[in-house]
């Protein structure tokens, strides 16, 4: 089932009055910005834009890949026609890579999730927490091309299918509504020069928050899609959100090869959760706090670091050495440059050598909870090399 064409028209209509009625503030700030050819986001509260309309909601949730471009033609629309009602005109001008990012889900198993999709999610829009634990390089992507008809001189264009890992699919016969069955093409775009149809590409890995699993669970992990405006935006170590479709994507065919899919999360808003500890904010509480248990121990600066020890990791008792060298690594050192200019870096290494069952991976686990941009990884992701 595919929307039809008066859906569409309702989706786009009720999407532009919203926006105009919600953002328009956001669309002429946008129209502020002097590059007219960068892409600039508009982020949309799903909740408030189904309140407003629930029958929007309904095609949302059932058709995510379709509405997804409707909502961005609209928001053109919208800001062209914020453009024509502003005041100060010669002040804007018209942006065309806009995008609707929708966020703010309705918090329910069937929309919002702290574990990987799976199959069954496949062609659904989700929230989807977890740390990124791998990030690509940027890559040009070409996503569109056009051919013209060697007989009857008809231009088409052709979308890169995403998947097939954004491979173009030649058309069988001209793609004329006149009838003409010619399957004689040429490529027109980047003939003379580079392609033109190209668009910033990312991928990123995600992974399951090991704090959110039982007890002996294994974290999955998945690839995200990254394009446009959302390139660039989180980094390894971060744990975030991403609001996104869940597709499957596969190698072209080989004859007498196995086809191999994979799911993927085609993402249309990421939010980064751990901005807000990037930087450390100490009160008046704090940091007296803090004073008063140094003149507290001034005589005996060592039975104040034992107090310290004593309180990392407790699960665990005794171990005072081990729990010194932990909590060293964790709050660092300062870098230093030396006097032929070789930076030396602050931080340390720690290895941890111990029988089983001796509170290793206690310490591990503790260290990831008390750190905001920390990874635990298990034995089972390392290789067997010597």
């Amino acid at each position: 089932m595919v929307l039809s064409a008066d859906q569409v028209n309702l989706i786009g209509q009720v999407f532009e009055s919203y926006v105009l009625e919600h953002h328009r503030d956001d669309i002429l700030g946008i129209l502020r910005e002097a590059d007219d050819e960068a892409h600039y986001p508009v982020v949309v509260d799903a909740l408030t834009l189904f309140e407003t309309n629930m029958e929007i909601g309904e095609y949302f949730n059932a058709f995510p890949s379709e509405v997804l471009p409707i909502f961005d033609s609209a928001l053109r629309r919208a800001a062209l026609a914020a453009l024509q009602a502003a005041a100060a005109p010669p002040q804007l001008s018209v942006k065309q890579n806009l995008h609707a990012r929708v966020s703010g889900l309705p918090v329910c198993p069937e929309l919002t999730r702290e574990h990987i999709p799976k199959t069954r999610d496949v062609g659904h829009f989700l929230s989807v927490t977890g740390t990124v634990i791998r990030t690509s390089l940027v890559k040009v992507l070409e996503f569109e091309r056009s051919y013209i008809c060697n007989k009857c001189k008809h231009v088409f264009v052709v979308k890169a299918d995403f998947e097939q890992y954004y491979a173009f699919c030649r058309p069988s016969a001209c793609l004329n509504e006149e009838g003409c069955n010619s399957t004689k093409f040429t490529c027109l775009s980047g003939t003379t020069s580079s392609p033109t149809c190209c668009r910033d590409y990312q991928e990123i890995k995600i992974q399951e928050q090991v704090q959110r699993l039982s007890v002996g669970s294994i974290p999955r992990c998945m690839v995200v899609v990254l394009e446009d405006d959302l390139v660039d935006s989180c980094k390894s170590g971060d744990d975030i959100t991403v609001y996104g479709v869940v597709m499957q994507r596969w190698k072209p065919f080989h004859e007498d090869a196995r086809c191999n899919l994979e799911l993927v999360l085609k993402a249309n808003y990421v939010k980064v959760n751990n901005e807000q500890l990037a930087g450390v904010v100490i009160d008046e509480e704090v940091r007296k706090e803090f004073e008063d248990f140094w003149e507290k121990h001034r005589n005996d600066p060592l039975a104040g670091r034992n107090e310290i020890l004593a309180s990392l990791c407790p699960q665990i008792f005794g171990l005072y050495l081990v729990k010194l060298a932990v909590a060293m690594v964790l709050a660092g050192g300062v870098q230093r440059t030396d006097a032929t200019g070789t930076r030396i870096r602050g931080e340390s290494h720690l290895l941890l050598v111990g029988d089983p069952g001796t509170g290793k991976s206690q310490f591990l686990k503790y260290a990831v909870k008390i750190i905001p941009r920390s990874v635990l990884t298990a034995g089972i992701g390392s290789t067997s090399a010597v």
